[in-house]
Protein backbone atom coordinates (compact mmCIF):
# COMPACT_ATOMS: atom_id res chain seq x y z
CA UNK A 1 0.00 0.00 0.00
CA UNK A 2 2.96 2.16 0.75
CA UNK A 3 4.27 1.51 -2.81
CA UNK A 4 0.95 2.57 -4.53
CA UNK A 5 0.62 5.37 -2.16
CA UNK A 6 3.97 6.59 -2.83
CA UNK A 7 3.60 5.25 -7.11
CA UNK A 8 0.60 7.43 -7.41
CA UNK A 9 2.60 10.63 -5.34
CA UNK A 10 5.16 10.60 -8.08
CA UNK A 11 2.99 10.30 -10.70
CA UNK A 12 1.02 13.37 -9.68
CA UNK A 13 4.69 15.28 -8.82
CA UNK A 14 5.77 14.24 -12.76
CA UNK A 15 2.52 15.96 -13.92
CA UNK A 16 2.59 18.80 -11.39
CA UNK A 17 6.50 19.23 -12.92
CA UNK A 18 5.54 18.91 -16.51
CA UNK A 19 2.83 21.15 -16.14
CA UNK A 20 5.08 24.01 -14.39
CA UNK A 21 7.74 22.86 -17.45
CA UNK A 22 4.76 23.50 -20.09
CA UNK A 23 3.85 26.76 -18.30
CA UNK A 24 7.33 28.08 -18.20
CA UNK A 25 8.21 27.26 -22.11
CA UNK A 26 4.60 29.45 -22.67
CA UNK A 27 5.85 32.49 -19.97
CA UNK A 28 9.06 32.31 -22.21
CA UNK A 29 7.53 32.13 -25.71
CA UNK A 30 5.51 34.90 -25.38
CA UNK A 31 8.32 37.15 -23.61
CA UNK A 32 10.07 36.33 -27.04
CA UNK A 33 7.56 37.02 -29.31
CA UNK A 34 6.52 40.51 -27.11
CA UNK A 35 10.51 41.17 -27.66
CA UNK A 36 10.97 40.85 -31.09
CA UNK A 37 7.74 42.45 -31.76
CA UNK A 38 9.12 45.89 -29.60
CA UNK A 39 12.89 45.59 -31.62
CA UNK A 40 11.17 45.07 -35.10
CA UNK A 41 8.10 47.70 -34.36
CA UNK A 42 8.75 51.37 -35.53
CA UNK A 43 7.57 53.93 -32.52
CA UNK A 44 7.14 57.70 -33.26
CA UNK A 45 5.20 59.60 -30.68
CA UNK A 46 2.97 62.32 -31.77
CA UNK A 47 2.98 64.99 -28.81
CA UNK A 48 -0.29 66.54 -29.10
CA UNK A 49 -0.42 70.36 -27.35
CA UNK A 50 -2.55 71.15 -25.19
CA UNK A 51 -6.28 72.12 -25.91
CA UNK A 52 -5.36 76.27 -25.70
CA UNK A 53 -8.47 78.63 -25.24
CA UNK A 54 -8.92 82.02 -26.97
CA UNK A 55 -6.29 84.05 -24.85
CA UNK A 56 -8.70 85.19 -22.39
CA UNK A 57 -6.97 86.58 -19.19
CA UNK A 58 -8.64 87.39 -15.69
CA UNK A 59 -9.21 90.82 -14.91
CA UNK A 60 -6.63 92.13 -17.81
CA UNK A 61 -4.05 90.53 -15.40
CA UNK A 62 -1.14 88.50 -17.26
CA UNK A 63 2.19 87.47 -15.81
CA UNK A 64 4.93 85.91 -17.94
CA UNK A 65 4.09 82.30 -17.02
CA UNK A 66 0.58 82.92 -19.13
CA UNK A 67 2.19 84.51 -21.82
CA UNK A 68 5.11 81.71 -21.65
CA UNK A 69 2.19 79.24 -21.75
CA UNK A 70 0.45 80.14 -24.98
CA UNK A 71 3.95 80.60 -26.49
CA UNK A 72 4.33 77.03 -26.22
CA UNK A 73 1.08 75.98 -27.37
CA UNK A 74 1.69 78.40 -30.25
CA UNK A 75 5.04 76.93 -30.79
CA UNK A 76 3.55 73.17 -30.45
CA UNK A 77 0.95 73.91 -32.83
CA UNK A 78 3.16 75.55 -35.32
CA UNK A 79 6.38 73.10 -35.43
CA UNK A 80 5.07 69.56 -33.81
CA UNK A 81 3.05 68.67 -36.78
CA UNK A 82 2.31 65.66 -39.02
CA UNK A 83 -0.10 65.56 -42.28
CA UNK A 84 -2.73 63.61 -39.84
CA UNK A 85 -2.58 66.97 -37.27
CA UNK A 86 -2.35 69.83 -39.31
CA UNK A 87 -6.03 70.82 -38.94
CA UNK A 88 -5.99 70.55 -35.14
CA UNK A 89 -2.50 72.89 -35.79
CA UNK A 90 -4.50 75.11 -37.71
CA UNK A 91 -7.07 75.74 -34.95
CA UNK A 92 -4.69 76.45 -32.20
CA UNK A 93 -2.95 79.15 -34.19
CA UNK A 94 -6.33 80.32 -35.57
CA UNK A 95 -7.43 80.82 -31.99
CA UNK A 96 -4.19 82.16 -30.18
CA UNK A 97 -3.76 84.99 -33.12
CA UNK A 98 -4.67 88.26 -33.30
CA UNK A 99 -7.53 89.00 -35.82
CA UNK A 100 -5.50 91.87 -37.30
CA UNK A 101 -2.48 89.35 -37.94
CA UNK A 102 -4.66 86.06 -38.43
CA UNK A 103 -5.15 86.22 -42.01
CA UNK A 104 -1.11 86.54 -43.01
CA UNK A 105 -0.13 83.88 -40.20
CA UNK A 106 -2.62 81.25 -40.95
CA UNK A 107 -1.68 82.15 -45.18
CA UNK A 108 1.97 81.01 -44.47
CA UNK A 109 0.69 78.18 -41.84
CA UNK A 110 -0.80 76.82 -44.82
CA UNK A 111 2.01 76.93 -46.97
CA UNK A 112 3.72 75.25 -44.28
CA UNK A 113 0.86 72.28 -44.05
CA UNK A 114 0.73 72.16 -48.04
CA UNK A 115 4.58 70.85 -48.25
CA UNK A 116 4.40 68.83 -45.32
CA UNK A 117 1.13 67.06 -47.11
CA UNK A 118 3.10 66.63 -50.64
CA UNK A 119 6.18 65.32 -48.43
CA UNK A 120 4.66 63.10 -46.15
CA UNK A 121 7.31 65.15 -43.40
CA UNK A 122 6.52 65.04 -39.93
CA UNK A 123 8.24 67.56 -37.61
CA UNK A 124 8.77 68.10 -33.41
CA UNK A 125 10.36 70.45 -31.77
CA UNK A 126 12.14 69.98 -28.34
CA UNK A 127 11.85 73.28 -26.50
CA UNK A 128 15.29 73.79 -24.47
CA UNK A 129 14.98 77.53 -23.52
CA UNK A 130 12.30 80.74 -23.44
CA UNK A 131 13.39 83.80 -23.16
CA UNK A 132 11.50 86.52 -22.19
CA UNK A 133 11.36 90.24 -23.23
CA UNK A 134 7.64 90.86 -20.85
CA UNK A 135 7.34 94.53 -21.64
CA UNK A 136 7.69 94.22 -25.40
CA UNK A 137 5.38 91.14 -25.41
CA UNK A 138 8.03 88.71 -26.97
CA UNK A 139 9.23 85.22 -25.99
CA UNK A 140 12.11 83.39 -27.49
CA UNK A 141 11.97 79.63 -27.66
CA UNK A 142 14.86 78.06 -28.53
CA UNK A 143 15.11 73.99 -29.15
CA UNK A 144 15.50 71.10 -31.39
CA UNK A 145 13.73 70.90 -34.65
CA UNK A 146 13.71 67.46 -35.97
CA UNK A 147 11.99 66.05 -39.29
CA UNK A 148 10.81 63.08 -40.25
CA UNK A 149 10.30 61.45 -43.85
CA UNK A 150 7.75 58.82 -43.06
CA UNK A 151 9.14 57.49 -39.62
CA UNK A 152 12.89 57.96 -40.52
CA UNK A 153 14.42 61.02 -39.09
CA UNK A 154 16.10 62.85 -42.16
CA UNK A 155 16.86 65.77 -39.93
CA UNK A 156 17.57 67.98 -36.38
CA UNK A 157 18.61 71.38 -36.48
CA UNK A 158 18.74 74.06 -33.48
CA UNK A 159 16.03 77.01 -34.26
CA UNK A 160 15.43 79.87 -32.04
CA UNK A 161 11.34 81.10 -32.35
CA UNK A 162 10.35 84.73 -31.59
CA UNK A 163 7.04 85.03 -30.78
CA UNK A 164 5.10 88.72 -30.38
CA UNK A 165 1.62 88.94 -28.66
CA UNK A 166 -0.14 92.01 -28.52
CA UNK A 167 -2.41 92.58 -25.91
CA UNK A 168 -6.23 93.63 -27.55
CA UNK A 169 -9.35 93.89 -24.91
CA UNK A 170 -8.67 91.83 -22.18
CA UNK A 171 -6.81 89.27 -23.66
CA UNK A 172 -3.29 88.54 -25.09
CA UNK A 173 -3.25 87.90 -28.97
CA UNK A 174 -0.37 86.32 -31.07
CA UNK A 175 1.23 89.26 -33.86
CA UNK A 176 3.56 86.90 -35.63
CA UNK A 177 5.80 83.74 -35.44
CA UNK A 178 8.61 82.97 -36.85
CA UNK A 179 12.41 81.57 -36.41
CA UNK A 180 14.89 83.62 -36.45
CA UNK A 181 17.68 83.86 -38.17
CA UNK A 182 20.96 83.90 -36.42
CA UNK A 183 24.28 85.93 -37.48
CA UNK A 184 27.30 84.25 -38.44
CA UNK A 185 29.70 84.31 -36.02
CA UNK A 186 32.82 85.71 -37.84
Amino acid sequence: MDVQRLSSAARAMRRALVLLVIVVLVMIASNLFLATKLVSQSNQVVLVPTMVRDGMVARGTVDKGYVEALALDAVYAMYNAAPGSLDYGRQTIERLSSPADRARILARYDEIAEDMRERDISTVFYPRRIEHNFRAYEIVVSGELVTFLETTQVAREAKRILLEFRPQAGSIRLVSIGALVEAANG
